[in-house]
């Protein structure tokens, strides 16, 4: 058999992530012409990972959050729908399991992945990561709250526990406790045991890597919404029943491993110098310093800005460094000369419940529900297409009318022996 054809384009570009998605949209003319620029990708649907807290707790249809891949595409670029094997930099080839793809540039957004918890309780965790992520989830706490509700009394069965005090764990931690407060003023028959929720942080702090002011404001308010906060606390063992976290055992039915994120594993096709986390160190330009043809944005890289040192792995940094390596290919192509990186901080913004938020954001930092009211119009913002911004609107809006999806409260499960 002869080897296929190699596909050939002038920009390939990996991944329909925050980074890879703003690029596509940004591209000038001369890149959005047929076999200029092709877009690889493994999926036709991509989902809108920031608000995936929000369909676990049936605030937000499954359907508000996913958007066509192919649909980005039209107009703008060529699609190819495909897992991406490795790359060979020395020939500019891309190998793909549709077949070989030979670049001009290459641009890697291939985002990032959840660091599992240690092997030897990778069985008792579950990740939180993709919408199948928070689909089990919902089915998992509506299926323990029923059980509760019809009378199950067994130590642990509506306890939730979370590990890592990062955005995601904190945010999920938030939307939990809302929900059993909902659950427990909707549902005639009160559950047979108080719901928990316990968030395990191993440092002395939540939201590390941002200002002190969020761990403050986000302490202060988890522990107001019934969140038992526990710091300084390591996991040290999982099973099946429960967590056990430095001298202290914690029943608990669903067990949710948030902490950390690392590089996608393609960075391991590259001889690129990496961090910690597997995110490949990038120059002025957001490419690798001994291949400047290859683009390695958002999560997967790490750029160094000289006033705030490594950017970290997050949706706003992404949504930067895609449209400005569209204008860098513009000038690449052109012939024209060429400018470095600039970075702006435009603040942080996380979610505290379905009333609440903390932020900083133009200077100013605070908390509350004019927190919450930016959260929502930044997420509504960057949603792709008008249609997800529609019906993400109009879940959050009919919240009150139509109830949580995917939640029971008539009572009529807790009638049934």
């Amino acid at each position: 058999m002869t080897p296929p054809e190699p596909r050939r384009s002038r920009v390939v570009v990996v991944g329909a992530g925050f980074a890879g998605a703003s690029l596509i949209r940004s591209l000038p003319p001369s890149l959005r012409r047929p076999g200029q620029t092709l877009l690889v990708d493994q999926e036709t649907e991509w989902d809108f990972i920031p608000l995936i807290h929000e369909v676990a707790v049936g605030r937000v249809h499954p359907d508000s959050v996913r958007s066509s891949i192919p649909a980005l595409c039209r107009g703008r670029c060529d699609f190819l729908r495909a897992s991406v094997e490795g790359i060979s930099p020395e020939t500019r080839t891309l190998h793909t399991s549709a077949g070989p793809v030979e670049y001009e540039y290459l641009v890697l957004a291939a985002g990032s992945r959840p660091t599992p918890p240690p092997a030897e309780m990778a069985d008792s965790f579950g990740l939180f990561w993709s919408l199948g992520d928070a689909l089990s989830l919902r089915s998992a706490l509506d299926e323990a709250w029923r059980d509760s509700v019809r009378g199950d009394e067994a130590e642990g069965t509506l306890t939730v526990t979370l590990v890592g005090g990062g955005a995601t764990g904190v945010e999920l931690a938030a939307e939990i406790a809302s929900l059993f407060d909902y659950l427990k003023k909707r549902t005639p028959r009160p559950p047979a045991r108080e719901p928990r929720v316990v968030l395990l942080e191993a440092t002395d702090r939540l939201l590390g890597w941002l200002d002190p002011y969020f761990h403050e404001v986000a302490l202060r308010e988890l522990r107001e919404l019934g969140v038992e906060v526990r710091l300084n606390t390591p996991v040290t063992g999982a099973d099946g029943d429960g967590v056990s976290a430095g001298d202290e055992r914690i029943p608990a039915r669903a067990r949710v491993w948030t902490a950390g994120v690392h590089a996608a594993p393609l960075n391991g096709s590259l001889d690129a110098e990496t961090d910690g986390s597997g995110r490949a160190a990038l120059d002025g330009y957001l490419t690798l310093p001994d291949h400047p043809e290859i683009y390695v944005p958002g999560d997967a890289g790490v750029y160094t800005d000289p006033d705030h040192g490594p950017l970290p792995p997050t949706a706003s940094v992404a949504v930067q460094q895609g449209p400005w390596i569209a204008r860098d290919l513009d000038r690449r192509t052109r012939g024209r000369e060429r400018r470095p990186f600039s970075y702006f901080d435009r603040g942080y913004v996380v979610s505290l419940g379905p009333e609440s938020a903390v932020a900083e954001a133009a200077g100013a930092k605070f908390s509350g529900p004019k927190a919450q009211a930016l959260y929502r119009s930044i997420f509504l913002y960057y949603l792709r297409g008008r249609r997800a911004r529609l019906l993400t609107g109009a879940d959050w809006s009919m919240e009150r009318t139509i109830g949580r999806l995917g939640f029971d409260t008539t009572g009529r499960l807790a009638d049934r022996r």
